[in-house]
């Protein structure tokens, strides 16, 4: 009696559960209609055929290796369970024919190919073609399945279809046939801190530890990162290129976006500029932060003096550039914060400009709204006119994705700027409301902060262009806010300030409702908290 060993291998990419049951049926019934004794079963489940690096493929051939003399077929349901690589597929079959004399059975053919017959031959390479033909097309349809269900028929959006736990601030909707995701409104206000936060040039490390502390489940490092980069937080998603397809960033309908769009593009901008490393010291916390008159980031380390005692200073690396005592430098920009400070007396009078200038703000949002959510219908509207010449075929592929590309930019961008102007601005009087009397003493909000906290701050008051030079700071930017008192700090020689007249003592109340002064308080905030 002939003898046989058979081979099924299931893989989990798009193929039925049942694929392994359905080849043990087929191959069995050639096995035993052909009269032939199987004498062993290999079995790989859940693995992809593009390669032999399989783990019962190798238990496979070295069991035919010590056993060929007893093994007379090796039957598997259709050669593109074996493999799909036909050229590596083909030569192994010819070396287990002729080296071992084992021939190979395609059971759902009933086929007994032998390498030696030309006909033979070419119906085994006829099969292996025939099958990795079918299996490109059943790849080709569940990837048009995949992009028609995630952009859209239109390309304007379509599903989220991502199984598993629903991300971080969403929760599944599964009362609907197609499950969608929800906002959940405590998840999601951790993610607006996250991106509020590293918008505000707050440390990683401290965004961490306080979404943590507000309720993030995750707590790898990556977490924070992965979060930032995930433009499911801007009711968005990657989608593949399909055939002519363009790929990118697609809506997700019914999915209202916990970030604005515009918001989400800045913190990619942000993330994919090149970062300077700062190396953290207490006792040096302008390191890196104060540049010296060339332009360079100033150092810090401790020198050793005559008398063997160690002084910290601030240097550049160009000789005969700054090389400045720490604790003047220090002493200096306290005495500077002190004169920043808002009086006291003064803030009712901006609280009071707060709420006119919100009301106006509020207005003049509404006027710019409804400009931006008219060009926002024009441009999709543009987009059907583009998706309808494409259909037929009055324009090529190329011109297609280089216009619908255009069109889905110019569409997020305004998407994300109505999201902006629809915020309720409530919340940033809220802000302004509980922050603005820690403005009257700056030099207690500094010295409460960290290190990574104080070096923040001083950026953002000067825009990252603070410098020294002849032993005065200068810079070419001040918050307006805190222009109150230039003539003083000029005639101090504290700070000199460049391009930007001095003022008498009036506090201006420019950039109130600014991004950049609420992001500041922002900051001012979490260092109360802290």
């Amino acid at each position: 009696m002939k003898k046989a060993i058979r081979y099924l291998r299931f893989s989990s990419d798009g193929q039925s559960q049942h694929s392994i049951e359905r080849q043990d049926i087929v191959t069995s019934t050639w096995i035993s209609g052909n009269s032939v004794l199987l004498t062993d079963t290999f079995k790989d489940e859940g693995v992809s055929a593009r390669t032999f690096d399989r783990p019962d493929v190798k238990l496979l051939f070295d069991f035919i290796k010590k056993n060929y003399r007893n093994i007379d077929y090796l039957v598997v349901a259709e050669l593109t369970r074996f493999s799909r690589e036909t050229g590596d597929a083909i030569n192994m079959v010819k070396q287990i024919q002729q080296t071992y004399g084992v021939r190979i059975v395609s059971a759902g053919r009933s086929m007994i190919y032998d390498c030696t017959d030309s006909n033979s031959f070419f119906m085994m390479g006829l099969e292996f073609l025939l099958g990795n033909s079918e299996n490109i097309k059943r790849q080709t349809d569940i990837n048009g399945g995949i992009y028609t269900a995630k952009a859209g028929i239109d390309g304007t959006g379509g599903r989220w279809i991502k199984g598993g736990p629903a991300p971080f601030g969403f929760i599944k909707d599964r009362s609907k046939k197609n499950v969608t995701l929800l906002i959940h409104t405590d998840q999601a206000a951790v993610i607006k801190y996250i991106f509020d936060a590293f918008l505000s040039n707050i440390p990683p490390t401290i965004i961490r530890r306080e979404a943590i502390a507000r309720g993030l489940s995750r707590t790898s490092n990556a977490a924070i990162n992965e979060i930032l980069i995930n433009p499911l937080y801007m009711g968005h998603q990657y989608v593949k290129a399909w055939k002519d397809h363009p790929g990118g960033l697609f809506p997700i309908k019914d999915l209202p976006p916990i970030i604005a769009p515009a918001i989400w593009q800045r913190v990619q901008d942000k993330i994919n500029k090149p970062q300077i490393r700062t190396i953290i010291d207490d006792d040096l916390p302008l390191r890196q932060v104060l540049n010296c008159f060339c332009g360079v980031p100033l150092t810090g380390a401790a020198s050793k003096s005559r008398n063997g005692s160690y002084y910290l200073y601030y240097k550049c690396k160009h000789k005969g550039h700054n090389n400045i005592s720490a604790v003047k430098a220090h002493d200096q920009l306290e005495e500077i914060l002190k004169l920043l400070s808002i009086p006291e007396k003064l803030i009712p009078r901006l609280k009071s400009s707060t709420e006119s200038l919100l009301d106006q703000k509020l207005l003049e949002n509404k006027k710019i709204l409804i400009k931006k959510e008219r060009d926002f219908e024009q441009v999709k509207h543009k987009m059907k006119i583009v998706e309808d010449k494409f259909f037929n075929d009055q324009i090529n592929a190329e011109t297609y994705q280089e216009w619908h590309t255009v069109l889905n930019d110019q569409r997020r961008t305004l998407n994300g700027e109505i999201e902006i102007l629809s915020r309720d601005l409530n919340q940033v009087n809220l802000l302004l409301e509980r922050n603005l009397y820690q403005l009257s003493d700056m030099n207690h909000v500094y010295r409460t902060a960290s290190t990574l906290k104080k070096q923040e701050l001083v950026r953002q008051v000067f825009d990252s262009r603070l410098y020294y030079r002849d032993s005065i700071y200068r810079t070419a930017f001040i918050m307006p806010i805190f222009r109150h008192n230039l003539l003083i700090l000029k005639k101090n020689r504290l700070l000199l300030i460049d391009g930007i007249s001095e003022n008498s003592g009036d506090v201006e109340v420019t950039g109130l409702l600014s991004n950049r002064f609420v992001n500041f308080l922002s900051l001012v905030q979490s260092i109360k908290v802290a």
